[in-house]
């Protein structure tokens, strides 16, 4: 069961649009140290839509190559072509991770038979367990009564749902209860951590965890040591470095966010520099004012 926080990894990019692997070598030791749990390689925050497969392939296996057995690992599957995500389950497997996410097919239009008929395909394969990817920003959703179909899928043990919805989440943890406890229900928005958690999640899969896993995890000690409101109010503390962060094109206000902590992260999309540079000394006080948060707690 995957419980506690998963951080997603950002990619680095040289000026050239290709992966900077020093830069990414630099992310993965400091990671290393940090109490979160396991990572999410060629995620959504990690832009594997601007990698083509064999990138996205070998981006895996330098993952897999310097924090595999010292923290869980779970690779990114999503693709509109069955036979990309495939390649991507098998790649994942034999690189040792512990499970593959997989969104359903994007820019298609498809019906809930649809999604629900893909994802037992893809579990069908046998190859590696599967985490279910509801990003309904970027993809084709997945309802209620199609998740409950799903559970019923031994090899997907799993869903990060990235909605938001609050409303939604607290259903599907009612599902999950219900249905099949050892099903591993987690948040992908850093927004609402602790209420997602109090609606029954048990972990989450965010971009924050590797930009401030200090917080993050402070947040996670804090929940499991019955300190909600400290850990809410950790939360909240948060939430303008977040709104920064969403005010520029996804992911490169996460970037930046992440540069501020002097991580290179380079961007492959055309980006508004003049944006960008007023935003730098915004973020750098919100990141001021998380750390003194986590002083006052420890």
């Amino acid at each position: 069961m995957f419980r506690g926080p998963y951080g997603v990894l950002l990619t680095p990019f040289t000026k050239e649009g290709k992966v900077d692997y020093n830069a990414m070598e630099f992310e993965l030791d400091f990671l290393l140290k940090s109490d979160i749990q396991g990572f999410f390689a060629c995620g959504t925050t990690g832009e594997f839509v601007s990698l083509s497969p064999k990138e996205n392939i070998e981006l895996m296996a330098f993952v897999a190559k310097r924090i595999g057995g010292k923290k869980q690992l779970l690779a990114g599957a999503s693709d509109p072509n069955p036979a990309t995500s495939i390649s991507y389950l098998k790649a994942a497997s034999d690189l040792g991770y512990d499970a593959a996410m997989i969104c359903p097919p994007y820019y298609f239009t498809m019906k809930q038979d649809d999604v629900v008929r893909y994802y037992k395909y893809m579990a069908d394969q046998n190859i590696i367990d599967l985490i279910l990817y509801k990003i309904p920003m970027f993809t084709n959703t997945i309802e209620l009564p199609s998740f409950e179909r799903l559970l019923q899928e031994k090899r997907i043990v799993g869903m990060k749902d990235s909605s938001g919805n609050m409303k939604q989440i607290a259903h599907e943890a009612d599902i999950v209860l219900r249905k099949r406890p050892d099903f591993s229900l987690l948040t992908g928005t850093d927004d609402c951590i602790v209420p997602a958690l109090l609606a029954g999640c048990v972990g989450s899969v965010t971009a924050f965890s590797v930009i401030v896993p200090e917080v993050n995890a402070t947040i996670y000690k804090l929940y499991n040591e019955g300190h909600i409101k400290e850990a809410q109010e950790l939360n909240r503390k948060a939430l303008r470095l977040l709104r920064l962060a969403d005010s520029v094109m996804f992911p490169s206000g996460y970037k930046l966010v992440y540069e501020q902590r002097n991580f290179p992260m380079g961007h492959c999309q055309v980006v508004d520099e003049q944006a960008i540079r007023a935003l730098r000394l915004a973020m750098r006080a919100e990141l001021d004012e998380l750390f003194k948060g986590i002083k006052k707690i420890g």
